[in-house]
C-alpha cells in the first residue's frame, strides 16, 4: 500500500481557500427544482409500504437478541421469519393489490414490507387525487413528484395503513465528505513531517487506531484458526454512485514512489474487490457528484478489513424514494452484515412546518421499519452523522421559502439520528512518526469545529453561522432509547447524535480563515484514489466506512452478525467509566481525552459522552474483546500490509 503524502511546502498547506470539486448548491440541498406537469401517458414507478404489526413482540425481541442473557441472544431471523411474526397483515396485502390493480395499475414484486407498482401519470393522478410533476433532483435526474404537497390516499389503501414515499418533495440528502483543493502534482510521496497536517491512508488507521496485527489468528468454534481479516463478512455501501475498481487497486498497490509497497508482498489475501447492484437502474457512468464519495466508502472500509466482501448498492440518486428503495433491496437481499451510509439531510426538513403543514417525518418512520427489519436479521447499519456540526440545519421556514437571509440552528441529521443506526462522528487525527519509517502512531485528536463562509443564495440572500465540524445533538424525531440509559447523554428523553466517532479531517475550501485560519492549526484529511489520482477527501464519511471495516472484523472474532451494534458501544462505555473508578489499570474501549467543539456543544475530556464525539474514538483491540493481541504496527509492513 502506498505511503501518506505531504505538501511539498508547509507554506502550501493542503487546506486552501480555493474551493473544492464536486461541490452541490445549497438550493439543491433543500428542494429539487419543478420542471414541468408530467405527461399524462409517462409511465410512474413507486412502491406502496404498508405497517408492520405485533410492535411490542418486535421491539422487546431487538432487545433480547442484544441481550446475552436472552434465549433469543443472535438468533437472527431470515426475511420471510421477520415477514411472518411481523409484517404487514396478508389482508392488507391483497386488499391494497387489489385497490391498485382495479384502477389500471401494475404490481410488479412484493417485499417483506411493500409492494411495488407500475402505471401510467394519467392512473396514478386519478388514484391519489393529485396533479404529478416533473422535478429535477440534485445531480440531474428527473423524478416524479405531487403538486402542493396534495395527494389523498383512497379509502382502502388508508384502511390499510398505507404509506407511498414516491411522491414526496425528494429532499436530496447530502453526502458527508468534501474534496480539498489540492492537485496531485501538489502531492509528494514521503513520511509525514512534523506540521499539524495529517494525510491518511487507510493502513494508518490501523496502526493509529490500535487494530490488532494482520497476523493475529482466531480460532472460531468448531474451525481452524484464520488470520483476522474481516473474512466472511459481507460490507454493504449504499451510495449513489459506482466505482472505478482501478482506484480500489491503486489504494492497495499503488506505484507512485519509490516507498511504496504492494500488497500481496506481505499477504496471501488478494486486493479486494467490490459487486455493484444498482438498484431502479442506478445511477449511471462513474464520474456523477457521488463518485468522490463512493470511492471514499468502499477504499476506508476495505481498507481496514481487506478479507471482507463488498457490495456497492448504487441508487440513482439521494432522494428519499430511491434512499428507502436501496434500504429495501439491502433488507430483502440479506447479504450484507454491516451497511455503512455516508448521507444526510435533516431531521428539521421533514417536520410539518418546513413543508407547508404537511408532516414528511412517515418518510423516517418507513426508514427506520427497515432498520428495525434489518437489524432482527442481524444487520449492523452505521451513518455518517454529518459535517456541519451541530449547526447543521436550515429554519424550518427556509426550507419553503429561500426568500430571507438566516443563520444555521441546531439540529442532527437522519440516518445518523435513527436509534437502530449507529451515528458516527469524526475528529481530526494527529500522528507521530518514527524518523525512516513509514509510521502513524496515534498522538492526540481533536474535535474543533471551522467556521465558514456565509451561504451565498439567489438574491442577495445568506445563511450565516455556517460550520465544519463533527454532527450532533437531539432528535426531533426519536425518542431516548433504552441503551443510552447508561451512559448520561445530556437529556432524558431524546435519542443523543452520535454514538462513536473516528478520523473525519477538517479545514475545508470555503473555511472562513479571517475568523479561524484553519491552516494553522491541526488538520487530518483522508487519501482517496479517485480516477486514477489521489485525492485528499474530508467528512465523516470518512469515518463511518472506517468503522464498517471494524464490525467485520467483529463479525469475524465473534462468530457472526451482530445486529444493533449500540447496545455494545453503550455497555463497554459504561464499562470504561466504572472500572476506571477503581484503578488505572483497565481496558480502555473508547479514547477520551480529546478537546473539541461542534458549534453548539464542547467536549469534556475524560467524560463518557459528548454531543460532538459520542463515547470516544475506538482502541480496536479492545473493542474486538482482543487486548492481549499484538498490535498493527507501521503501514505497509507484515503486520499492517
Amino acid at each position: 500500500m502506498k505511503p501518506h503524502f505531504i505538501l511539498c511546502a508547509a507554506v502550501l498547506c493542503a487546506f486552501t481557500t480555493v474551493g473544492f470539486s464536486q461541490s452541490i448548491s445549497a438550493t439543491q440541498h433543500v428542494r429539487p427544482q419543478v420542471v414541468g406537469a408530467a405527461h399524462q401517458d409517462e409511465s410512474t414507478h413507486f412502491s406502496v409500504f404498508l405497517p408492520l404489526t405485533n410492535r411490542a413482540a418486535l421491539e422487546q425481541l431487538l432487545i433480547d437478541q442484544t441481550n446475552p442473557a436472552s434465549s433469543s441472544y443472535h438468533k437472527w431471523l431470515t426475511p420471510a421469519e421477520f415477514g411472518a411474526k411481523f409484517g404487514p397483515d396478508p389482508a392488507a396485502f391483497a386488499a391494497v393489490k387489489a385497490r391498485l390493480q382495479a384502477a389500471g395499475l401494475t404490481v410488479t414484486k412484493q417485499h417483506t414490507q411493500s409492494i411495488e407498482v407500475v402505471g401510467s401519470v394519467r392512473d396514478v393522478e386519478a388514484l391519489l387525487s393529485t396533479h404529478i410533476e416533473n422535478v429535477r433532483t440534485a445531480d440531474g435526474k428527473i423524478k416524479q413528484s405531487a403538486a402542493n404537497h396534495q395527494v389523498t390516499l383512497p379509502r382502502e389503501l388508508v384502511a390499510a395503513g398505507a404509506m407511498i414515499p414516491a411522491f414526496a418533495p425528494h429532499l436530496a440528502r447530502h453526502i458527508h465528505s468534501e474534496r480539498l483543493a489540492v492537485q496531485t502534482a501538489q502531492l509528494s510521496p514521503g513520511f509525514r513531517l512534523s506540521s499539524s497536517n495529517s494525510f491518511y491512508y487507510p493502513n494508518d488507521m490501523v496502526e493509529a487506531y490500535d487494530f490488532p496485527s494482520f497476523l493475529t489468528t482466531v480460532t472460531p468454534a468448531g474451525g481452524p484458526a484464520k488470520q483476522i481479516t474481516g473474512a466472511g463478512s459481507t460490507i454493504g455501501i449504499l451510495m449513489s454512485s459506482t466505482i472505478l475498481p482501478s482506484d480500489l487497486a491503486d489504494t492497495f498497490n499503488s506505484t507512485y514512489g519509490p516507498l511504496d509497497q504492494d500488497f500481496s508482498l506481505y499477504t496471501s489475501v488478494p486486493v479486494p474487490t467490490v459487486t455493484v447492484e444498482d438498484v431502479d437502474g442506478g445511477s449511471g457512468a462513474f464520474g456523477n457528484y457521488a463518485a468522490d464519495e463512493a470511492s471514499l466508502d468502499t477504499q476506508m472500509s476495505l481498507g481496514t478489513a481487506p478479507g471482507a466482501h463488498e457490495i456497492l448498492y448504487n441508487i440513482p440518486d439521494l432522494s428519499d424514494g430511491s434512499i428507502i428503495d436501496g434500504y429495501t433491496q439491502i433488507v430483502d437481499d440479506n447479504l450484507a452484515d454491516v451497511v455503512s451510509s455516508s448521507f444526510g439531510g435533516c431531521e428539521l426538513a421533514y417536520t410539518a412546518a418546513a413543508n407547508g403543514g404537511t408532516d414528511y417525518t412517515f418518510l423516517l418512520g418507513l426508514e427506520h421499519n427497515l432498520y428495525v427489519q434489518g437489524n432482527i436479521q442481524g444487520i449492523t447499519f452505521l451513518a455518517s452523522s454529518g459535517d456541519n456540526g451541530a449547526a447543521a440545519c436550515y429554519p424550518a421556514a427556509f426550507y419553503e421559502n429561500q426568500n430571507f437571509s438566516t443563520d444555521y440552528v441546531l439540529g442532527v441529521e437522519s440516518p445518523a439520528s435513527d436509534p437502530n443506526v449507529t451515528g458516527v462522528g469524526g475528529t481530526n487525527l494527529s500522528t507521530t512518526a518514527t524518523p525512516g519509517v513509514d509510521d502513524a502512531k496515534y498522538s492526540v485528536e481533536n474535535a474543533n469545529y471551522d467556521p465558514r463562509v456565509a451561504e451565498s443564495w439567489p438574491g442577495g440572500y445568506t445563511v450565516g453561522n455556517n460550520t465544519w465540524g463533527s454532527g450532533g445533538g437531539y432528535s426531533i424525531v426519536f425518542a431516548k432509547p433504552y441503551y443510552q440509559a447508561v451512559v448520561n447523554t445530556g437529556s432524558s428523553t431524546a435519542r443523543a447524535v452520535p454514538d462513536v466517532s473516528l478520523q473525519m479531517g477538517g479545514c475545508p475550501g470555503d473555511a472562513d480563515l479571517t475568523v479561524q485560519d484553519c491552516t494553522t492549526l491541526p488538520r487530518s484529511a483522508s487519501i482517496v484514489w479517485i480516477g486514477g489520482a489521489p485525492n485528499l477527501l474530508i467528512g465523516t464519511s470518512s469515518s463511518s466506512p472506517q468503522l464498517a471495516g471494524v464490525i467485520a472484523l467483529y463479525d469475524e472474532v465473534h462468530g457472526g452478525r451482530q445486529g444493533n451494534i449500540n447496545p455494545l458501544i453503550y455497555e463497554l462505555s459504561a464499562l470504561q467509566t466504572s472500572a476506571s473508578t477503581k484503578t488505572a489499570n483497565v481496558s480502555q474501549y473508547f479514547h477520551r481525552a480529546i478537546n473539541g467543539n461542534n458549534n453548539g456543544f464542547t467536549v469534556v475530556p475524560g467524560q463518557a459522552y459528548s454531543e460532538v464525539l459520542g463515547n470516544g474514538t475506538l482502541f480496536v483491540k479492545t473493542f474486538l474483546q482482543l487486548p492481549k493481541a499484538a498490535a498493527a504496527g507501521a503501514p505497509n509492513t507484515a503486520t499492517n500490509p
